[in-house]
Formats: structure tokens, sequence, C-alpha cells
């Protein structure tokens, strides 16, 4: 029921009001400016205001440029004791949302308050709810520099190896991440994983994946054995539809091996030295967080002068042109054969994301796209 505020000095005007109240429409009366004053600042559930614009004892809407605040927002009806249309279009231009003309029939009131009081309700509400999403960006947008901030992003290279890894997002916030740490032993532990879905409840697995994943790999377990482990904690948690594929391996650069598991991810591609191309086989096993019971294998790599190992996630193979066409692991192959063998391995991951760009031809990602490089160099 909204609640009205009439500022007139007019008794038929008034008596037509209170006749009009036995509707669902409740009225206060200020017949003076002091009056008027006093109500607009102490009465905090006014709806409306009906101010009578063309009296010469009253301010009209000049009132309502004294106050401050939320009052300022009441909507305002001007009242014209006759069709002066240059009054009414000043009204209008003051702030007014609608007017009446005297004499008024009782319809003609209420429903022009109806449809101020309901057109101003619907305002309110999208103004609240622009409120309510701008709170929620501004939330996403921190979470999303958070995210960004957790991920490596400085990469440096040993005697002989260089490193690099780049994460593009398709929406705001990432289901994919990568993660680089040291080890005992000057080793190097890499990480790439991807978790089912995108965009925010992605990431909150992934910040749980990631987290897990790490700090059990800092216990000095194996790979299959850091799998193993984390796949355990996930599945306990029984998270619905959520599930995460993962590949890590442990590189040590004394003797250039890298130890790996993967837990149903990608099988990474393998740069020689001589510039052959294919995918690294073998430790296959079940994505994390479906069964609790599966075992994960390993094996060794032995990096020669040369070779390169990218890591990614289904973004780049799966990423689509505008006519639907798939990137596919083939192009990605052939791109990295291409390559100079003295290629770093930042000098690999451009090469990839760039291949990618011209292939989609502006098309919108449709899923988060990962690389990471570990490259020896030439002697």
């Amino acid at each position: 029921m909204p609640k009205t505020l009439v500022i007139d000095d007019d008794p038929d005007f008034e008596a037509l009001c209170a006749e009009s109240g036995e509707s669902e429409n409740e009225f206060v009366f200020a017949r003076d400016n002091e009056t008027a004053r006093a109500h607009l600042a102490y009465l905090p559930d006014l709806d409306i205001a009906l101010v009578r614009v063309d009296s010469e004892r009253l301010e009209g809407l000049d009132l309502f440029k004294q106050l401050v605040g939320g009052r300022v927002r009441i909507p305002r009806i001007a009242l014209l004791s006759g069709r002066d249309l240059a009054v009414a279009r000043k009204a209008m231009n003051d702030g007014a949302a609608d007017f009446l003309v005297k004499p008024v029939a009782r319809s003609d009131l209420l429903g022009t308050i109806e449809r101020v009081f309901k057109s101003c309700e619907e305002r309110r509400l999208a103004w609240r709810n622009e409120a309510k999403l701008s709170a929620i960006q501004r939330e996403i947008t921190i979470a999303e520099e958070i995210q960004r901030r957790i991920l490596p992003s400085e990469f440096e290279s040993g005697d002989g190896y260089t490193l690099f890894a780049r994460l593009a997002s398709a929406k705001s916030m990432s289901g994919d991440f990568y993660d680089i740490f040291e080890l005992p032993g000057e080793r190097i532990g890499l990480v790439v994983a991807d978790v089912s879905g995108k965009g925010i409840p992605a990431a909150f697995f992934m910040a749980v994946a990631r987290t897990l994943l790490r700090a059990t790999a800092m216990t000095g377990t194996t790979p299959s054995e850091c799998l193993a482990q984390a796949n355990a904690v996930l599945c306990r948690h029984d998270i619905p539809n959520m599930f995460v594929s993962a590949f890590y391996g442990i590189f040590d650069p004394k003797n250039w091996t890298l130890l790996y598991a993967s837990a149903g991810h990608l099988p990474p591609l393998l740069v020689s030295g001589q510039g052959a191309v294919s995918e690294l086989d073998g430790a296959e096993g079940l994505v994390l967080g479906v069964s609790e019971d599966f075992p994960y294998s390993e094996d060794v790599l032995h990096f020669k002068p040369g070779d390169g190992l990218a890591i990614y996630t289904d973004g780049l193979s799966e990423a689509f042109d505008p006519m639907r066409n798939q990137f596919g692991e083939e192009r990605a192959l052939n791109v990295l054969a291409h390559l100079p063998p003295t290629s770093s391995a930042a000098e690999l991951v451009d090469a990839l994301f760039q291949a990618q760009d011209v292939f989609v031809a502006g098309a919108e990602r449709s899923d988060d796209t990962t690389v990471l490089v570990i490259k020896r160099m030439l002697l």
C-alpha cells in the first residue's frame, strides 16, 4: 500500500484524497511549507509525494531541492489547478514523474498514484539488482585476481633447461591450473590439471585440488602416490559431478629425467631434438575424484639435448573456429614439429597459443587452455 504525502492547501482536494483513502492508499497531508518539510524529514515510510506546483503560498517542487540523502529520490506527482502547459513542462523538468490537473477524478488520482508507484518500484528493484550484480562482479574480479596470483608467474630456467607456462580462461575464472614448485634434491614438481566444468564452481574445486596436490607432493611422495592420496581425499568428500584430470611429474635436472604419473590427463607432446613430435606414452590412470580404489602407475622420461615436453589441457586441442571445426591434436603436433630445435620453452608455448588464436579467428573461447613446457636446450 503506497503512502502518499499530499502538499496542497486546497481543502476540496484533501477531501477527495481522504475519500480515496478508503482504498489501499494511505495519505498524509501538509497544508504549508513547514509541515511539508517536517514530514519529508521525519516520516521514514513515504512512497510518493503529490505536490501543488502553481500555488503562491507553497514552494512546490523547490522543497525537494533542499533535501539531502535518500529523500531526494521520493517520486513526485505535480498537481496543477489549471492547464498551463509551461507549468507542467517545468514541473517535469524539475523531476516530476507525472502530473494531474484539477479538477481530478477519483479514479484518475488513484490510477496515477498506482502507475507512478509501480514504475518507481520497478526502478528501485532494478537499482537494487544492479547494485547486487555490481557487488558480485567486484567479488568475482577479486577472486579472479587471487586465482591469477596463486599461479606461478615467474619461470626461472636452470642450467641447460627452460620452463614456461600460460593459462587462458574461457570465463573470468578458470578450472585449469598449473603449478611449479621446488622439491628436495634440487628437483622440480610440475603439475597441469583440468577440473570438470568452467566458471566459479570449477575455480573453487581447482583451488582445493591444487592445494591438495601441492601439499601431498611436498611430503616427498612419488607422482603415483601423490595422485592416489589426493584422489582418496577428493573421493571421501564426494562432491557431485566434479572431478579433475591431472599430470604430475618430478623433473630431476641432475640426470635429465622426469618421473611422471597421469590421472586421466591428455598425453603430453614430446618434441625431440631431431624435430620428431609424438605423444608421451605410459602412466595412464583414472581422473581424480571418481573412484578411491584405482591405482596409479609411473613412467620415466629421459631428456636428450633439444628435447621438450608440452603438457596441456583439452582447451588447446578442442578449440573451435567460427565454422565449428576443431583445432585438434594434429595441428598442435604440426606446430611443434616446425619449430627450430633451439626454441625455448616460452617460444613453444607462444607458438601453440598463436596458432590457436589464428585458427579460431576471433571465435569465443569454449574452454580454458593451459600449456606448460619444459625444454632441455641444445648444447
